[in-house]
Parts: C-alpha cells; sequence; structure tokens
C-alpha cells in the first residue's frame, strides 16, 4: 500500500463522516456512535488543537502522523504536547510533505522534533493530515480544498486504527528518512543552496525549487550547477543523492 492507498482511505473515511453529519446530530464536540465505531466532528481550530494536545498527552506507546504542512502562518508549528510525549518514551513517526521546506518556520519546527526525538520522513501526494495515537483513535484532518464545514474527524475504534496504522506502515517505509546532521565534506554553504539541497533530496523539479526561493529557473539551475562541481557529482540526480545521504533527508536503511 502506498501513499495514494492512504490517501484514498482518508478521503473515504471523510466522506462517511459527511454522511453521517447529514444524517445526525452536528453539533460540534457532539460524538457519534455506529457499529462500534466512535465519531467526533472538530469544527474550529482552537478544538482541533485542543484535541491533538490531548491525544498526544494520551499516548502511552505511539503517535504516528501524516503532516502536509497546510497550516496558516500564524499556526503553532510544533503542539506543546510533543515535547513531554518525547521525554516520556512516547515514540513519534511523522511523515512530512516536502512543501515543509517551502517555510522557514515549518523547516525549523520540524528539525527541532527531530532533535528531540521524533523520527521523521518526507513523501508526496498528501492533501489531508492524519494522526494516530496508539493504534486506538486517529484524526482525519479535511483538506482546504474540501468543501465540508468541519475541519477534522476524531474516529474511536481499535480495530479500524490498527488498520490504518498498518497502512501508515507501508508508506513510512517508502519514504525519504529525515536527519539534522551537517554535510561532512566541509563545504560552508549559503542558506539558499542548503534549501536547494534539501528540495532536490525530497524530488523536487527545478521550478518548483524556483518557487520556493522566489528566483528564476536559470539562477536555480546555475546554482545547482555550481553544487555539482563542489560536490563532484556528474548529474542532478547524483547531487540529489548526496545531499539525500549527508543533508537533512536520508534513504531508509533496508530491512
Amino acid at each position: 500500500m502506498d501513499a495514494d492507498s492512504l490517501q484514498l482511505i482518508a478521503q473515504q473515511l471523510a466522506s462517511l463522516a459527511d454522511d453521517l453529519r447529514q444524517n445526525h446530530d452536528s453539533s460540534s464536540g457532539a460524538v457519534k456512535q455506529v457499529d462500534g465505531l466512535s465519531m467526533r466532528l472538530i469544527y474550529t481550530r482552537s478544538d482541533l488543537i485542543d484535541t491533538f494536545n490531548a491525544m498526544q498527552d494520551k499516548a502511552v506507546h505511539s503517535i504516528d502522523a501524516l503532516d502536509c504542512g497546510e497550516r496558516p502562518p500564524q499556526a503553532e508549528t510544533q503542539a506543546k504536547s510533543q515535547p513531554g510525549a518525547l521525554k516520556r518514551g512516547v515514540r513519534f513517526r511523522v511523515v512530512y510533505d516536502p512543501v515543509v521546506f517551502e517555510r522557514e518556520d515549518l523547516t525549523r519546527a520540524m528539525l527541532e522534533s527531530v532533535r528531540q526525538g521524533e523520527n521523521a520522513r518526507v513523501s508526496t501526494n498528501f492533501t489531508n493530515r492524519l494522526l494516530i495515537r496508539d493504534r486506538e483513535e486517529f484524526i482525519v484532518h479535511t483538506s482546504t480544498s474540501s468543501p465540508s464545514d468541519y475541519l477534522a474527524v476524531q474516529f474511536t475504534s481499535p480495530v479500524l486504527a490498527e488498520f490504518i496504522n498498518n497502512a501508515f506502515a507501508k508508506v513510512w517505509d517508502n519514504a525519504l528518512q529525515v536527519s539534522n546532521r551537517k554535510f561532512e565534506t566541509g563545504t560552508i554553504l549559503e542558506d539558499d543552496e542548503i534549501q536547494i539541497l534539501r528540495l532536490l533530496a525530497a524530488g523536487q523539479k527545478d521550478e518548483s525549487v524556483a518557487r520556493a526561493l522566489g528566483v528564476s529557473v536559470r539562477t536555480v539551475q546555475r546554482k545547482i550547477q555550481n553544487l555539482q562541481r563542489n560536490f563532484g557529482a556528474a548529474s542532478r540526480f547524483q547531487l540529489g543523492a548526496i545531499s539525500a545521504r549527508h543533508l537533512f533527508v536520508d534513504r531508509p536503511e533496508s530491512s
């Protein structure tokens, strides 16, 4: 199962929430029980943040999450409860969309979480955020493009959470690993060069890199050529592989 399959599951769950909302009490915070499945619709950002924090406070063993980086500039970049959960020994595995590299606040928050003990990887094709606690409950965050009037749905069902968690594990195994190491070559890099290498390692094309940096494609291509010379890379692909090994994104070790 790949990221697209997990994304389809999230969309189907959101569709289920829509159906239940139309046929049941849709007031904020109301819990609905359907065939052993507990579901709660979340309508406000403050409720969503409180629920994320509460789930991490309750976590005993694990938090697994998909993060598409879709949040307002003024929003919290790290859950307040995460540092405490990490200190308690809760295992955090988070798969980020490469869009996080396009915002400095998200990149810094991600690397700080990694420094504190979060296990982070990068993959693509996410439009929804997902958080799973202890294989017991999970939240599906709707996309901003969704016509739904709620922001997220909280599900409590160990059976369904176990299934979602197993699907997440497949995505995790195929994602790129994030680290907080520096290059080992001793080469001094400018901030924009580091950003280019991050984006190359995450599989971004020259046009996407240019948009992220606010420069022309020609400027990006010139800087990539300079980086290839500095690191002895024969091609753009090889440069991406070098940056994946030594900067912020590593290939996961094969088991």
